[in-house]
């Protein structure tokens, strides 16, 4: 099987700028129907990972497996972004991936780690990796073909440290996301870890999880381009109130990170205030976490309203993890004023706790997407409906 693959990535390679339909349709190279799907898979794996992972996608000698792994894996810079986490908060010795996977993490944590132990139940996983983590010149990690489930305990209790990445789907490949639902269940396994690091969809309860899990030092909620991602939970042997640790990675900037703990942010004071000359949205991780009035707090802000999570000031802060726009107007949710103040019928539009969605006001404004200007559709403290005319802040 793994040569076969070697072969259609060669192939894959010759066109992989070439749309798979339409390469599987045409067949040039009149390939066999079984060599046709290895080609039609390394191919749209590759261009899957061109973005995602353009280490391995430069190296000729990376064998793809399925696309769907591809999809399911961490990219390369929240994976890179992770291990150094891994490093700081758990440490570099005894380092065991207990969900290998295409071995994205794995080979992360291998970099600045002194030995990885990559342990994955697919045989054909397995052997991929051991091709790839050769092809990537890592010589720290062994590959173990195993389901983390049946391991024996006192190999997990052997003070390893652990990175965990639980299967997110079901029998049925329907996606999951509660800790009980996942495989391996953390929730079975965590009596016998002390050190671990387990990462879950953004999708899950943070406030459940950590009544789930306990013992929990911190939690990660990483967001790259402002997209949630993926959610870190994180114990490393000592008892603490956890640290809620919100970042948001780019390509184009270094993280934003912003810090708080559940406990502070119940005793936070703040204030609100009609919009005032700027206005403030958190970064998407933040608003996951739900750090609503910490981060108004440290940045001396006001805020527009309890549920709008939007923030204003007359002073300009810099420093703040998120969008800030210069606002010109504020209007009534009415179609003839908001038109009166915008220079084309071209506008970015958002919604906080409002009851239309975005499509929806685009299309009773007559609105088209794009141009300089942002709509904020929200309410104010007196809960009255309002839009904001916004001109984002370039810093």
């Amino acid at each position: 099987m793994i040569e076969a693959m070697i072969e259609a990535s060669k192939i894959a390679q010759q066109f992989q700028n070439t749309n798979v339909q339409e390469f599987i349709l045409k067949n040039p190279l009149k390939l066999s129907s079984n060599t046709l799907t290895l080609v039609a898979d390394q191919l749209l794996a590759r261009q899957k990972s061109k973005t995602k992972l353009p280490t391995w996608f430069a190296n000729p000698k990376i064998l793809f497996p399925p696309p769907l792994s591809v999809e399911q894996a961490s990219s390369e810079v929240t994976a890179n972004f992770k291990a150094s986490v891994f490093s700081q908060l758990i440490g570099k010795k005894n380092v065991v991936d207990l969900t290998g996977g295409m071995g994205v993490d794995s080979w992360a944590l291998a970099k600045i780690c002194e030995s990885v132990k990559y342990i994955e139940q697919s045989e054909l996983l397995s052997e991929i990796a051991k091709v790839n983590f050769k092809s990537l010149n890592l010589t720290n990690i062994e590959v173990i073909n195993q389901n983390a489930t049946t391991l024996d305990y006192s190999f997990l209790k052997n003070n390893n440290n652990y990175y965990i990445d639980p299967h997110r789907r079901d029998n049925s490949q329907n996606k999951v996301f509660k800790i009980e639902d996942c495989e391996p269940n953390l929730l079975t396994l965590k009596p016998f870890l002390n050190k671990y690091m387990v990462k879950f969809s953004p999708m899950l309860d943070i406030k459940m999880a950590l009544e789930q899990l306990t013992n929990i030092s911190y939690v990660y909620v990483i967001a790259f381009e402002n997209e949630v991602k993926e959610l870190l939970f994180i114990s490393n042997g000592i008892d603490s109130n956890p640290n809620i640790v919100c970042v948001n990675l780019s390509f184009k900037s270094l993280p934003h990170i912003f810090e708080f703990d559940y406990t502070l942010e119940e005793h936070c004071k703040i204030a609100y205030s009609n919009p005032l000359k700027y206005i403030y949205e958190p970064n998407a991780s933040i608003l996951k976490a739900g750090g609503f009035k910490s981060v108004s707090e440290k940045f001396n802000l006001l805020k527009i309203a309890p549920n709008s999570h939007l923030y204003t000031s007359d002073i300009l802060n810099e420093a703040f993890p998120g969008r800030i726009f210069l606002c010109e107007s504020i209007c009534k949710f009415d179609k003839k004023e908001i038109l009166s103040k915008l220079p084309s019928p071209k506008a970015n539009i958002s919604t906080r706790n409002f009851p239309l969605k975005p499509e929806e006001i685009k299309k009773k404004l007559g609105l088209q997407d794009g141009g300089d200007y942002y709509l904020f559709a929200t309410e104010n403290s007196e809960k009255q409906k309002i839009v904001l005319l916004c001109k984002k802040v370039e810093l």
